[in-house]
């Protein structure tokens, strides 16, 4: 529906009532709809008219079967989708309608520069509930995107919309043909295997549209900017794009788990995408209170022993193995900076690439009688990369209370995501700790580092 036949919509309506609701003026239109301000029996409410040309191309059958999916959601509501209330045919206009509560707020798609950095952790943490809570309902969104979302109590509160394309997980679309699957969403918000209709009808493949349309919104919110802008047009190159373009997201003020889990979740493979990330992703992350606690006892132990006895990567990597090589050159500086700022607390470490090639570092501290490391401490890293372009890996660790072999040592994966030597040094220099930890408390062998594992 272009503006000119919604604001001929807006004159026509006005006054007249749609089933108890009485239309008062135009809020908004999109490309299959318009949206009015009405008042009933509910007080101030929205009513979504449906425009009549979508509904000879698809079908009257179509039409009510997307409202009768919509409906399954009155009564069942969510602090961050907006609340239904009704729809049908109009008996006197023979229109086809939604009802729903009215939101005195802003479209994110026409605020974006207004959002206050400070508010986007929390809004994409109510955008993933919304999303959680559909999931638990066995349905699928399929369109979210900034034009459906909007913004209330001075740009911190989400409110998720329009779900005229509501999908049951499992059941046919009311607009497949012959077993053919059309488009129904938005192609610029779109993930590459739901623009060429291949996704996978179940759970899995949902969630996989749904953690790349977030973090579609992500971007947005970040970069300030709809993805793609730079290829609306011609369609063609929107089509491109989608398929094989990935966008640059990057801050400096941003959270830095915010920005990696845009990235992940804007990987073109949806199985390496599920891989990735999940709705977590998108959430603060989880402290490790074992590990600083296992720090604090190390240190104190050091100082009660000495009382008494007063005294970056680079992404033009053109292969795997070139990116291998440049995280674990990375690894290696990170061990001797942890180490060096840590000297008081643990001992000269000796690191070592297994082999030339080898996605496997092994980190050992020397016994030391000063430190309470009787029998030292050995530490594998095992990297491998899962995604060269979007230089994603995945990190295991192992760790044993000795300087022997480690084969059969139980390993913990500590990282998975677009590779970061922050992060990883973080999860290493807990490890160094949780493992001086259990040494210094006479363990042997097999040293536990599960209270690591992470995304």
């Amino acid at each position: 529906m272009d503006s000119a036949k919604a604001k001929e919509w807006e004159d026509r309506f006005r006054g007249t009532a749609i089933e108890s609701w009485t239309i008062e003026s135009l809020i908004d239109h999109g490309k299959s709809a318009a949206v009015f301000r009405a008042t009933g029996k509910d007080g101030l409410v929205a009513v979504k008219i449906f425009d009549d040309e979508i509904i000879q191309r698809y079908g009257d059958e179509a039409q009510l079967g997307r409202i009768k999916r919509e409906l399954t959601l009155v009564g069942k509501s969510h602090p961050n989708m907006v609340r239904l209330l009704g729809g049908g045919v109009d008996a006197n206009s023979k229109n086809h309608y939604i009802v729903m509560e009215f939101l005195d707020g802003l479209s994110l798609s026409k605020c974006l520069e207004r959002v206050p950095e400070a508010n986007i952790p929390s809004l994409i943490e109510q955008l993933v509930s919304a999303c959680e809570f559909l999931e638990s309902l066995n349905l699928a969104h399929r369109d979210i995107k900034p034009a459906n979302i909007v913004l209330l109590e001075d740009l911190s509160r989400l409110v998720l919309l329009d779900f005229g394309v509501l999908k049951p997980i499992g059941e046919a679309g009311l607009t497949d043909v012959d077993g053919q699957r059309v488009f129904v969403g938005t192609l610029q918000y779109s993930s590459p295997e739901f623009l060429l209709r291949d996704e996978a009808d179940d759970a899995d493949g949902w969630r996989a549209l749904s953690l790349y349309q977030v973090g579609a919104v992500l971007h947005d919110l970040i970069m300030r900017r709809p993805i793609f802008e730079e290829f609306v047009n011609p369609y063609a190159a929107l089509v491109n794009a989608v398929q094989y373009e990935l966008p640059n997201v990057a801050s400096e003020t941003a959270p830095s788990y915010l920005v990696d889990a845009c990235r992940m979740a804007l990987i073109k493979d949806p199985a390496k995408r599920r891989d990735l990330v999940n709705w977590d992703a998108f959430r603060p992350p989880r402290t490790m209170p074992a590990a600083e606690q296992a720090r604090k006892r190390v240190g104190q132990r050091i100082l009660l022993a000495k009382a008494e006895t007063a005294h970056a990567p680079t992404k033009d990597a053109a292969s795997a193995s070139e990116l291998l090589d440049t995280i674990i050159a990375g690894l290696k500086i990170e061990v001797r900076r942890i180490r060096q700022a840590n000297a008081s607390l643990i001992p000269p470490v000796e690191v070592t690439r297994t082999t030339r090639r080898s996605p496997t570092l092994v980190i050992q501290l020397k016994p030391s009688e000063s430190l309470q490391l009787a029998r030292g401490l050995r530490l594998r890293i095992t990297v491998e990369v899962i995604d060269v372009d979007a230089q994603a890996i995945v990190v295991q660790m192992a760790a044993a209370a000795s300087t022997e072999s480690m084969d059969g040592i139980p390993v913990t994966q500590v990282f998975k995501g677009p590779y970061s030597s922050v992060a990883i040094g973080d999860r290493i220099e807990a490890a160094l700790f949780l493992g001086l930890d259990q040494a210094q408390q006479g363990r042997e062998g097999p040293l536990d580092l599960e209270g690591l594992g992470g995304v």
